[in-house]
Parts: structure tokens; C-alpha cells; sequence
């Protein structure tokens, strides 16, 4: 089982990811500017910022461990990040979850599915196999 979560912020509005690095006091995981370069196709520039915190848990745990590590860091906050969405921002959670072929359930329990709803974003899960071919 391969595991990961990522808190993401967009701002596609004029924001800035150095503005929520600013507002939140907490270093990113990654972050991107606009008119900032995309991939390896000259002219390719970014539209929006976008702002990443990604646990830094290994990826072998459990989806819900991810999480928590994320909400310990953005749960005090709260606020900040709600200010952000107020501002034009968007935010969700990215979270992967790559299985071999029934060898895993996730668990996502009802308090940390309150702890996310405390913050803004909805949650995104990417499922997919994680057989070697």
C-alpha cells in the first residue's frame, strides 16, 4: 500500500503562494507563482499560484495517519485558512492511495471526518492499483 496527503491551496485571483506562506507561518511542502514555468514546453507559464503541504509521514502507513499529520499543522490555523477562502482562494485535500488488487480497505473514522470539515477543501481520493507490470 502507497499512501500520501496533500493540503492544497489555489489562487487563481491574483493570490500569491508567498501571501499564504506570509498569512499561515508555515513553510510549504512546494509552492508555485503565477507566470511561473510549467514542465519542459517553453512559453507553458503557470495560471494560478498553488501552495502544497504534504505529509511527510512514509507512504507506506495508513491514509488516515496522513491526514492527521496535515490537520496537527492546519487545525491552529483555522482561521488564517478560512481568511484565505474569503479572499478568493480555493483549497482541498489530495490524497492517493495506491492498493494491490483487494489487499486494503481505507479507514477514514467519523472524528477525523469532523476534524476535516473544521477546514475548508473538499476531499479528493485518487485510488488506483499499485501493481508492478
Amino acid at each position: 500500500m502507497r499512501t500520501g496527503a496533500t493540503f492544497r491551496i489555489s489562487g487563481d485571483h491574483g493570490g500569491s503562494a508567498t501571501s499564504v506562506t506570509r498569512l499561515l507561518y508555515l513553510e510549504p511542502s512546494q509552492a508555485f507563482e503565477v507566470g511561473e514555468p510549467v514542465g519542459r514546453r517553453p512559453g507553458t507559464v503557470r495560471r494560478v499560484s498553488l501552495w502544497l503541504l504534504s505529509s511527510d509521514l512514509p507512504p507506506g502507513g495508513e491514509l488516515a495517519d496522513h491526514l492527521h499529520w496535515l490537520l496537527d499543522r492546519l487545525e491552529p490555523k483555522a482561521d488564517a485558512v478560512w481568511q484565505l477562502i474569503n479572499e478568493g482562494y480555493v483549497a482541498d485535500w489530495f490524497c492517493l492511495a495506491a492498493s494491490h488488487a483487494t489487499e486494503h480497505a481505507i479507514e477514514l473514522d467519523r472524528p477525523l471526518l469532523r476534524r476535516l470539515l473544521t477546514l475548508p477543501g473538499d476531499l479528493l481520493l485518487d485510488v488506483m492499483s499499485d501493481d508492478e507490470q
